[in-house]
């Protein structure tokens, strides 16, 4: 289940109903059917052990690990008897992701011809453009420009062409915080804001140090990971002793006295550097990996086979890396079983009840009308939902034939015979469809009538497909080393397999659902700012684009919380944000820091580009609830 947003589940997650215990099994052609195939087919707990061994690395994208686990899971299919993707010809939905940027071992630097050591006097950002230049380097003190704070570093001087360089941070005061604001510093002081006011003013290239006082010497953390946007021109982080040199020889003085000057008076003290001058070749790149969404169709009957419904589970994991990872250490196997080893198995479980020629479904007879099925296997979903969201954008059949989606994430630690199950007011049918399914089960089903969520069925919500969720609840194993596969319940893994199955009967064949949204309310994925003292925050309501590491110019979006302002203003999936009233977006950070500077009820003028063409919309923005 996706790192960043999961632990707000259970914050949203409420009870409608109570369970009661199901009717004794019976030995019935469809048990005996089920216990034959199980001498042929690994058993549910064969097939999640397999998944969450350390022989599949923790199946995380790019790993050997992660691609025997799609393997596997087409095999299953395969000897289940499922179908092949036709438009994919064969099991597999291939595509490359992003997974970050990276520092060319080419990259160089020099100053007056003297070249310096790559990772020891300088580092690229992770968002510095790539490019090179050769120009004259100007000092631009904090490289801050302010009408608010009455303060501009480029105010006496011209950078265009040349190569600025600026200081970390903002004019300090006598205990070394902001001279600007209270608390932290203020938005002009992050890298994106002056990346972008040294681009503004012309510059060829944007030199960052940290200044001596206050501020320890050292380099600026290389930050690869979700960098959604580039900065128009390099961006290089360097030592205060590489910056002294260019100083020293231009006849500026030390960058320690400069800073001083600066935070006792709180003016600029800016300056061309005399016969100094940089030259450098950056080439900060993305790393693209090719992976996979794994799917299979148990074919339809009758008038109905041309529909379908859809039974998800994301395969994919963290890997061995840190970077999702709570507490665990770097080339620790995070094995995932789980999230979402569990899921997985569930799904191919399902898969094999509905397998041609082993259909156990219970309502119907083999003459009656029933829809498709396509079980999916999603990777990348721990990235953003990357790979549901590339099967919405290219669905393997037309996506106005998908009439509703299950998705199964963490599913294998069921506590007390609890199963959360979320998106039932996504259409009017649902909540009866589920209460059925409690009421013929063990296990307590708890409803959620929301169908927004951090997995995978929130890419189906944001095309209007009425989906529900299934999710166990956390633990302190999720994202740890120990997610491992003998502490899942399955028992109750099972039980949560036969209610997947009693839905998917009714989803197969009820008269098709009209997708309901279901109100604002909490929602992880939505852009807004967090609560603090005085308020709790804005919203706007967008969901911004997380499969996208390259720059748009502005924010794209996939879509907009029901309900929301930006419903409200008529933003639409595809549509990419601008403008924020007086502020130019270029990215998540810009949009992020304007919502932060807004309150509830102003009224915004946003400027969007909408297939090649610039259009203005007004948002009025809401709290922002939870």
């Amino acid at each position: 289940m996706n790192h960043a947003v999961k632990a707000l589940l259970l914050w949203s997650l409420w009870v409608a109903a109570a369970g009661c215990n199901r009717a004794a099994v019976t030995d019935s052609p469809d048990a005996i059917a089920a216990s034959s195939r199980a001498a042929i087919a690994p058993t549910t707990q064969e097939t999640l052990g397999y998944l969450a061994s350390d022989e599949l690395e923790g199946r995380g994208i790019g790993s050997n690990g992660l691609d025997r686990a799609a393997e596997y899971i087409a095999e299953q299919f395969k000897r289940a008897g499922l179908k092949s993707i036709p438009a994919w010809n064969g099991y597999f939905q291939r595509f490359d992701m992003s997974t970050g940027a990276f520092v060319a071992d080419s990259t160089s630097l020099s100053f007056d011809g003297q070249p310096l050591a790559l990772e020891e006097s300088f580092r690229p950002l992770g968002f510095s453009a790539s490019g090179n230049f050769d120009a004259p380097v100007v000092f631009v003190g904090y490289g801050i420009s302010s009408e608010k704070h009455d303060y501009d570093d480029y105010a006496d001087v011209d950078v265009k062409g040349k190569v600025a360089l600026a200081m970390r941070f903002e004019p300090h005061n006598d205990q070394g915080k902001s001279r600007f604001v209270p608390n932290g510093y203020s938005d002009e002081a992050t890298f994106k804001s002056k990346a972008a006011l040294a681009a503004e003013r012309g510059a060829a290239a944007l030199l960052i140090v940290n200044p001596p006082t206050y501020h320890p010497e050292g380099l600026v953390p290389f930050t690869g990971q979700f960098t959604e946007a580039r900065a128009k021109i390099p961006v290089i982080s360097i030592t205060i002793d590489a910056a002294n040199k260019l100083l020293e020889k231009s006849g500026a003085g030390d960058l320690k006295a400069l800073q001083a000057k600066i935070d006792a008076s709180g003016k600029p003290a800016s300056m061309e550097l005399k016969d100094a001058r940089a030259s450098g070749d950056v080439r900060v790149e993305i790393r693209r990996v090719p992976v996979m969404n794994v799917a299979a169709i148990a074919p339809g009957r009758g008038k109905l086979k041309d529909q379908y419904v859809v039974v998800g589970a994301h395969y994919d994991h963290v890997g061995k890396s840190r970077l999702f990872s709570r507490g665990g250490k770097e080339g620790e196997i995070h094995n995932g079983a789980d999230d979402n080893a569990s899921g997985v198995s569930a799904m191919l479980a399902l898969a094999r009840e509905y397998a041609p020629r082993r259909d156990t479904s219970r309502n119907q007879t083999r003459a009656g009308d029933r829809r498709s099925i396509l079980f999916v296997a999603f990777t990348a979903e721990e990235w953003g939902l990357i790979g549901s969201r590339h099967f919405v954008e290219h669905p393997p059949v037309p996506l106005e034939r998908i009439v509703a989606m299950l998705n199964m994430d963490m599913v294998g630690r069921v506590r007390n015979d609890i199963l959360f199950v979320s998106g039932t007011g996504t259409a009017r049918e649902l909540d009866e469809i589920v209460k059925a399914a409690d009421e013929a089960s063990p296990l307590d089903l708890k409803l959620n009538p929301s169908g927004f969520g951090p997995s995978d069925h929130a890419s189906f919500i944001m095309k209007k497909i009425p989906a529900l969720f299934f999710f166990s609840g956390t633990h302190p194993d999720y994202h740890r080393p120990s997610d491992d596969a003998d502490k899942i319940n399955y028992d109750a893994l099972g039980q949560v397999v036969t209610v997947g199955r009693d839905i998917i009967d009714d989803l197969a064949t009820v008269p098709r659902m009209e997708y309901v949204a279901t109100g604002r309310g909490p929602d992880p994925h939505t852009l807004g700012t967090g609560g603090g003292p005085g308020g709790s925050g804005v919203t706007l309501g967008v969901v911004p684009d997380y499969s996208s590491m390259e720059s748009t110019d502005g924010v794209r979006i996939t879509g907009t919380s029901p309900g929301s302002p930006a419903e409200a203003a008529g933003l639409a999936d595809a549509d990419v944000i601008t403008r924020f009233g007086d502020k130019p977006i270029n990215d998540l950070h810009d949009l992020t820091a304007a919502l932060r500077a807004a309150k509830a009820g102003d009224q915004v003028k946003l400027k969007v580009r909408r297939d090649g063409k610039d259009i203005e919309l007004q948002a009025t923005l809401a709290d922002r609830k939870g």
